[in-house]
């Protein structure tokens, strides 16, 4: 280490605006543990057992904090009158590999809010009710498609897969006005879940060796070489389908309707470009597709794996309708145990375990009652919120009935002190997510669906992949795992 080196580790430790905040030494020098951890697919793990070392706030980079209290939430993430959004770490970003536009997931300041004003509408009640028909048809699809894979596997199904297919089909209909209905092609295996899962690990990686130049761009070099020739397959489809919705007249509202007479090659407020819209049509189908996936085939698993709260849901199903045909997007609303074993499956296993790190504006913050100098970097973890002891009692156990309230019959007061308000899986503020209410639609209908058809329980409790299945690896999102069960007919 060169005398240069040594001055700057030790005005990193001992004097750097963030030398107050504790976390290991090596982690306040440099960030390539941060990197070796986000390369492993682990970093929440890391931030979990330095949270249990150092506490409520812990410094995990140079320049960057993390935390875990509830209050973070509104600190950070949510609007305030007394100072400006906070903009996400341009570092952090993925950025999209087609035409260069941005999504609603990468876009800032006014090219975010232009965007965010054009597709609001797409998740308005409105497009909601117009989507109730797909949904219960493709749920339908989903317990047929079931039925099928109970018969060829002998009674065994990985209803990852399925549930993989449903939020696929759905997806697609919603952002391009055209299925591919997977569900009804049994003689077929889709890969587009894990290839959805390729492209966020390549695309974590890259972010995390951009702070490493040139590694990035040697890593974003090799992908532009290796996947050229499908990429442009790929990019020639996603143009010729979006022509072909906007071109079409359809009977009910989705991703496209608000956008189809707001498309502008100039970008102004309230318009946006044809390149915008792929994008963002891309962006919101993988979203979709892997967030809902893995918010689903936890709820599964989890239900497999714990009777007691298998039995209490198959009871509140089974009891409120009298025919399968009852189901559906309004009727599911009533279901209160059903939304809160959703709601636990979130809490225990998020779709995207990763910090969301923002950048402290001019003048600093107060995070949590700490004050932050201006510049710096500040978030938190999903999975680190929702399954800290300091938020949740049994924060790794599911226990759907800490989400009831007094009067319900399951309730359990041991959960009585939880907060609540640490808890919020779709994120708040202006980037919270749009599609909450779509998701909440599906997952309802489709895991009603599955409990009132058949009873199942894991094929495997006992085996390693049973009982490590939620010690996912994420790159982005959490890494696909089979959730394979015994299914029988329950009628």
């Amino acid at each position: 280490m060169s005398l240069l080196d040594k001055v700057l580790s030790i005005y990193l430790v001992c004097f750097h605006p963030l030398s107050r905040y504790p976390g290991p030494k090596l982690w306040a020098i440099c960030r390539l543990p941060w990197a070796y951890h986000v390369l492993r697919g682990d970093l929440w793990h890391a931030y979990d057992r330095l949270h249990d070392i150092y506490g409520p706030v812990v410094r995990v980079a140079p320049n960057e904090l993390t935390f875990i209290a509830p209050e973070t939430w509104q600190d950070v993430y949510a609007l305030s009158k007394t100072r400006p959004q906070l903009d996400k770490d341009p570092k952090a970003q993925l950025k999209p590999l087609i035409s260069g536009a941005d999504s609603l997931f990468t876009a800032v300041g006014d090219d975010h809010r232009r965007i965010k004003g054009v597709f609001v509408g797409a998740f308005a009640d409105k497009s909601l009710r117009d989507q109730t028909e797909n949904i219960h048809d493709t749920s339908t699809a989903f317990i047929q498609r079931l039925r099928h894979e109970k018969v060829k596997g002998q009674g065994v199904v990985d209803l990852h897969r399925i549930l993989g297919y449903a939020a696929f089909d759905l997806g697609s209909d919603f952002t391009r006005g055209e299925s591919p209905k997977t569900l009804e092609k049994p003689n077929e295996h889709h890969e587009f879940i894990h290839n959805f899962f390729m492209h966020a690990t390549v695309g974590t990686t890259k972010t995390c060796l951009d702070r490493y130049w040139p590694l990035g761009e040697i890593l974003l070099g090799w992908v532009t070489w290796a996947t050229a020739k499908q990429r442009k397959a790929n990019a020639k489809d996603s143009w010729a389908r979006m022509e072909r919705r906007l071109a079409t007249e359809v009977s009910r509202s989705d991703f496209i309707t608000p956008v189809a007479d707001k498309i502008s090659e100039s970008g102004t407020k309230g318009t946006m470009t044809k390149a915008e819209v792929l994008v963002n049509q891309l962006a919101v189908l993988v979203a979709h597709s892997q967030l809902t996936t893995i918010g689903l085939a936890t709820t599964a698993f989890l239900l497999a794996r714990e009777k007691l709260q298998l039995d209490r849901l198959v009871h509140e199903v089974r009891s409120t309708f009298e025919r399968e045909s009852d189901i559906t997007v309004t009727s599911t609303k009533t279901l209160v145990y059903l939304e809160a074993v959703i709601q636990e499956a979130l809490r225990i296993n998020h779709p995207t375990p990763s910090s969301m790190p923002r950048i402290v504006p001019k003048g600093g913050l107060s995070v949590a009652g700490h004050f932050v100098p201006e510049g710096n970097i500040v978030g938190l973890s999903l999975y680190n919120i929702h399954t800290r002891p300091e938020n949740f009692y049994k924060p790794l156990e599911f226990h759907p009935e800490r989400f009831l309230d007094k009067s319900h019959p399951y309730y359990d007061p041991q959960f009585a002190n939880d907060r609540m308000d640490a808890f919020k899986p779709f994120s708040t503020g202006p980037r919270g997510c749009l599609g909450n209410k779509l998701f909440w639609a599906e997952a309802r209908v489709l895991i009603a669906r599955l409990v009132w058809t058949f009873n199942f329980e894991l094929a495997e409790p006992d085996s390693k992949e049973s009982i490590t299945w939620l010690r996912q690896r994420a790159w982005l999102v959490c890494e696909p795992k089979p959730v394979k069960v015994h299914l029988n007919e329950a009628w």
